[in-house]
Parts: structure tokens; sequence; C-alpha cells
């Protein structure tokens, strides 16, 4: 049974040099190799799509595993939907300090992370870190410039927009073409397979071939259980209703492929050298009969309430301490803190962290090395800007929102009798105030109870979006090829369509 750790021990920003080797348990001993680093990121997955809450979903060992061996952070925030989150995790900025809009087509020029600002595989390149990314993209490919491989990683191999047919790779976003890219060019011959096995494998298979004296960065972005829901059949349970069978199945795919990674770091000798964070990318979809769940949370995907932005996640390894196995730590993180807390990890001073560019917003995400190690937590009123119509001060929250999506689910959601849209509800579009803490589910807003905190958070909001950085993806880029002309030329395949002119 899960225990609940309550943290409140002091802790700021300012103490981001604070000893790496000796804050994560079994860390890296002084001359011995660097911690292997590792985010695993769910796809659009629901607060309750995870088998240590719904009883619903079959993933032993995977459920034991998270019990017995992970750290439950039981507040681990992104932004309410893909790229946002996936900018900020790799550039370190809140996502309204990089990009809240989500890239489109190839040639969408807006969204995905400004090209000056440095991302966390090249930063642990610095320190003579191995990077790959395997699985998803979505953050930004209008020119090669955009591409993993330019940006830090060694290795890369999955697709470049937000979505796609699972078994066929063919994008929604990438003109109905074959959206799957090795390194820099088609990855010819490999499509035509269901996405979640084909990573998994290849993840293994690169951990496999991997020499551990060489520390590891992989960031594993899955694209399960990213709608459209496509379930193989031995991860299908009949017995379900079959408004939610698919999504169940796809789960206990990413369960397997998750233990697959974990065992076969174990078998490599990395394990004990190894931190592992795994989370959704935000809340599951519940509005028009897709398949999320964030019960008892409310709304979920394209919401700033709970359900949208408060997601499933843990951390795993031989540098989690053995007390906090099978522990929930009850303290704000943000994704884009594991970009600065991998990056002192690694070893490297905050000067070469902070990635100050003229003209752009620096790193936001803080260390929360002591977090994970349950000496500290952030101070009680850290201030998280989860976009530019929502922020958290400590335990209260400021959320305006004139979204049809902000109700609330049941256990056996969806089911026959209700999915799709929504309850009649009174919406915050005129703001409203949330105690996160006392009441996690948002069904007491607090503004006329509490007019002068209300007043405060709500003046704090437009000063913080007054700072609003987004970024624009041309740079120069303008001179395109329409996805038709690419793929004739590369075998039905898509790509990045724009070069400088």
């Amino acid at each position: 049974k899960l225990q609940f750790l309550y943290l409140i021990a002091a802790h700021t920003r300012h103490n981001r040099m604070a000893g790496v080797a000796v804050l994560l348990g079994a860390a890296a001993a002084a001359g011995a190799t660097p911690p292997h680093l590792i985010v695993a990121l769910v796809d659009d997955l629901g607060w309750y799509n995870v088998p240590w809450k719904n009883p619903e979903q079959r993933a032993d060992p995977f459920k034991a595993f998270v019990e017995e061996e992970a750290v439950l952070l039981d507040r681990f925030y992104t932004y309410k939907y893909c790229s946002p989150t996936r900018s900020s995790l790799l550039s370190g900025r809140l996502p309204y300090h990089v990009n809240e809009k989500l890239p489109g087509p190839l040639n969408d020029d807006v969204g995905g992370i400004h090209p000056d600002m440095t991302l966390v595989p090249a930063k642990l390149k610095q320190r003579g870190y191995a990077t790959a990314m395997i699985g998803k993209g979505h953050i930004g490919a209008r020119s090669a410039a955009f591409l993993p491989i330019n940006r830090g990683f060694d290795y890369h191999f999955g697709f470049l927009t937000g979505g796609e047919d699972h078994n066929t790779q063919i994008g929604y976003e990438a003109g109905h073409k074959v959206d799957l890219w090795q390194n820099d060019s088609p990855a010819y011959g490999r499509n035509g397979t269901n996405s979640c096995p084909l990573y998994a494998q290849d993840t293994v298979r690169f951990i496999d071939e991997h020499d551990p004296a060489t520390p590891l960065f992989m960031y594993l972005p899955f694209h399960d259980v990213h709608a459209p829901y496509e379930s193989l059949p031995q991860y299908t349970n009949s017995t379900i209703p079959v408004q939610r069978r698919a999504i169940n199945g796809m789960m206990t795919c990413v369960a397997e492929a998750t233990m697959n990674i974990t065992n076969a770091l174990k078998a490599k000798g990395m394990w004990d050298n190894t931190l592992m964070v795994w989370a959704s990318d935000n809340g599951g979809p519940s509005y028009d009969n897709l398949q999320g769940n964030n019960y008892p949370l409310r709304g979920g995907k394209t919401t700033d309430y709970e359900g949208g932005v408060r997601v499933a996640a843990f951390a795993a390894g031989g540098l989690v301490p053995p007390r906090l196995r099978g522990v929930a730590i009850d303290a704000p993180m943000h994704v884009a803190d594991v970009h600065t807390t991998f990056c002192l990890m690694a070893g490297l001073p905050w000067a070469e962290i902070e990635d100050t560019v003229a003209g752009l917003p620096g790193v936001d995400g803080v260390d929360v090395r002591s977090l994970l190690n349950g000496t500290g937590s952030p101070p009680e009123d850290r201030e998280i800007v989860l976009s530019s119509d929502a922020f958290m001060q400590g335990q209260y929250k400021y959320v305006r929102s004139t979204t049809t999506h902000g109700f609330w689910t049941g256990p056996d959601w969806p089911n026959p009798t209700r999915a799709g849209s929504t309850p009649d509800l009174e919406e915050c579009a005129d703001g409203c105030l949330f105690d996160v803490v006392a009441d996690p589910s948002e069904h007491r807003d607090l503004s006329a109870a509490m007019p002068d905190r209300f007043a405060a958070m709500k003046a704090r909001m437009i000063v913080i979006t007054k700072g609003a950085f987004q970024t624009n993806a041309t740079h120069g880029y303008d001179t395109c090829v329409t996805i038709n002309h690419f793929a004739a030329k590369h075998r039905g395949f898509a790509g990045p369509l724009c070069i400088k002119a």
C-alpha cells in the first residue's frame, strides 16, 4: 500500500549548486560514471488511466514495480496539451516562455522550440553524455534545422508531427503521408508496425548496444495512448466496456514497454546508476467520446483545471533512495524542473544551464533533487505559471477559462450511458480561485470568499501574460515546398518542407 509523504522543508531555487553526488541515494561518486538520465513521456494519459489508481487497468508486473520501486510524484504539472509540455521539458522554460501553440502541418510557422534555446541533450553532451530520442516529436519540424538530430540528440527515431495512425505511421498533420524519421532522413522500411512495440524494441536495442561506461540520456515520448485508439489484440481486455477498452489495452502495452526498458537497463548493469522520470504530457481527453479519464480531478486535456495539468507521474531507478520507494510525494513539481535537475545531476554549473540569450526568456525550471531525495521541497508559496490563463501560488490556483470541458467524470468513464459532451457548468471566464491542496477536484471557487487574494492573483496574471514569449518557428526558413512535392521525392514519406531563402 502506498504511503504518503508531505515534505515541508524549505528549499529555494538558489541552492541549485548543492552537491550532486549525495542527493539521490546511490548517486555516482566523484570520478565514477555520471548518472544515466531517462524521461518517458506517455501521450494523453489520464490521471485515472493507470493501474495504481484504476483497478480495471491490467498491468502487472508494472503496477507492482511502481508501488514497490518508484516514488510517485503526486503533484507533477505539465501544460494542458501536447507540444508545449515537450517544449518545456526540453528547453527548461515554462510553456508560456517558449511555446503555447500546437505546430500543425509540417510547414506551420508557429510552435516548437526557438532554435537559439539550447535543449537538455545538447547541454548533457557537454558532460560526455550519449543522447537518444525515440518516439513522438511535436516540437516543430519546419526545416531540417529543427530535427532532433540537430538539437543535441545523437540518435533519433520517431515521427515529427502531433499524431498519426499507430499501425501505418500515416500522419494526419503530414498530408496523410508516412511520418517516420530516423536521424536526418525518412525511416524507409521501418513503418507498418504498431508504434508501441516499435519504439520500445528500438529503445531496448539502443540500450543493449550502449557502453555503460558512457553516461546516457534518453528521451522516450510514447505515442500511446493518444488517439486514434488502436490496441493490439494481445493487450485488449474484451471484458471491459468497449467505450474504454482500447485505451486500457494501449496502457497495458505502455506498461509492458516500460518494464522491458527497465529490465534492459538492469541487464546492462545501468539501473543502479539511473534516474527515470515517467509522466503523461497532459491530462487525458475526456470530451467528444475520447477515452481519457482524470477522475476525481476536474476537466482534462485542453483545460487548466487539475485534470488537464496535474498528471500521473513517478520517478524510479537505483538513485531513488530505498526509503522513498512506494511513497507518494505531495509537493508541486513542473516538467520544466526535470531539465534543470538533470543538468545539475550531470554536473553542469548554473552558468551553462540558465541558457541566457538576448531577447529570449531564460530557463525557469528549479532544482528538485532534494524533493526526490526526501530531504526537502520547494517553498510552500512557490509560484508555477501553468499557462497564460492559469498559475499557482502555493496551495492557491487562479484559472480563467471559457472551456466547455471543465467537467468531472466518474471511475467508469466513458461508459455506454454517459460519454462525450459535458454537463452544464458555470465556467471561469472572469476567473476562479481554488485551493488545490484542500480541494484538489476544484469544486469550490473561493473568489467570493477570499476577495483580496483573488484580486491579487488576477492582477498578477495580467503581469505574467505581459512576459509571455511564443516561438515563431520560421526564423528565415521561408522557401517551402508542398508536402506532396516532398513525398514524391521521398517514396511517400513526409519531412521538413522549408529551407532558408
